[in-house]
């Protein structure tokens, strides 16, 4: 939510052109003479990994999905449908603006063109919780939304009089996704029934789901549940929901980043075909004995004493299979892996399990240092 909250905002403020520091992370190269990380030996701020360029981001260095990803994705799916009509729209200010300590009032702003537009509501703030908000009722001046309870840490936006093939949408308090042909696609905000209205009377309160589609003036309006949406893609230009599996194409191919067995549903044009993929996966195996010292010369144990002098453990990793990620729970400073001889792979230690591919290791003599921990840099709880 940290990153979808400030990347929503940012939609609703103004910004047109969204861009990431970094999307999907990346492995340095270690070069004949040196090493290729940003550090303050070579005049950088900062010291990082040798190979590690990870930043928690998007995708990781490895190709996983992170949360963070499956909801930006449901911006990116907005903004690729409806941006010549979005891109023009001006940012208006609430009436009441609302401070960061204040806790309890409705954080929302509008971009509009005048005639429509969107509503962007923001109920998260990092290392803050903000009230639950009861039949909160947001005038635009165009259109008036019925009440609605803005609960837990969520950020969405909802649309007023939009043109959808035609017909005019009044409001929807639902967040729109996408469109397919004459399908729309919106997704139901945790905590508040999906309604809309219509400028010809017609209104809807469908219940969320795949099955959702409902039928009004020659299109259709298909409402997906949170969970189901953070999973549609957009492939090939062919819509597609996994189940709870991050779906991509390859070589004509529907496949899984999760490796193994997994279903997925595919939008025909009407409604959604359950599909269903078969194959083998095997679960790698990882053992770990303590260790004095490794059998070889490590060529970049420098890593594990940026600030000063750490006491460094040693434990021999074997990896069984090459399918999947191993994980290692480690507590510490930094941590590294060599593969017979070679620094394959480190971290800096961020409080989560260090998920490792599996192939990196399988079959080679492995170990694994660690660095003590002291308390000696900013953290956070």
């Amino acid at each position: 939510m940290d990153i979808y909250a400030v990347s929503l905002v940012k939609l609703g403020d103004g910004n047109n052109l969204i861009g990431y520091y970094v999307y999907h992370g990346g492995t340095n190269q270690i070069g004949k003479l040196s090493t290729f990380q940003e550090s303050k030996a070579t005049g950088y701020p900062n010291d990082y990994p040798i190979l590690s360029y990870d930043y928690q981001t998007a995708l990781s260095e490895y190709g996983e999905v992170g949360e963070q990803y499956r909801l930006l994705n449901l911006l990116h799916l907005f903004v690729q449908d409806f941006q010549e009509t979005f891109a023009p729209m001006v940012r208006v200010e609430a009436e009441q603006v609302v401070r960061r300590d204040d806790t309890s009032s409705l954080r929302y702003v509008m971009r509009t063109d005048g005639k429509s537009g969107y509503v962007f509501v923001n109920h998260y703030q990092r290392l803050s919780k903000l009230e639950d908000i009861q039949g909160a009722v947001i005038n635009t001046g165009i259109v008036t939304f019925p009440p609605i309870d803005v609960r837990g840490d969520i950020s969405f936006f909802l649309p007023f009089q939009i043109d959808l093939s035609g017909s005019v949408l009044t409001y929807a308090t639902a967040q729109p996704l996408c469109r397919q042909a004459n399908a729309y696609f919106f997704v139901q905000i945790p905590g508040i029934a999906a309604e809309y209205q219509f400028g010809d009377g017609q209104k809807f309160t469908p219940v969320a789901g795949k099955r959702s589609a409902l039928r009004v003036n020659g299109i259709a309006i298909v409402t997906l549940t949170w969970d189901q949406a953070r999973y549609l893609r957009r492939l090939d230009g062919e819509l597609y929901i996994g189940d709870e599996c991050d779906l991509f194409k390859a070589n004509g191919e529907i496949r899984s980043v999760e490796e193994g067995d997994f279903d997925y549903w595919y939008w025909n044009g009407e409604g959604f075909e359950f599909r269903s993929v078969r194959q083998p996966y095997t679960e790698p195996v990882i053992t770990f004995t303590n260790v004095g010292q490794p059998l070889f010369e490590p060529k970049h144990t420098e890593e594990l004493h940026i600030g000063g002098a750490r006491k460094v453990t040693w434990q021999k990793v074997t990896v069984t299979g090459s399918q999947g990620f191993v994980n290692i729970d480690y507590y510490g400073d930094a941590a590294q892996i060599y593969a017979d001889g070679e620094l394959v792979a480190d971290s800096f230690y961020y409080g989560k399990a260090w998920r490792v591919p599996a192939r990196l290791l399988d079959g080679k003599e492995c170990y694994l240092a660690v660095s003590e921990i002291r308390d000696d840099f900013y953290r956070e709880f």
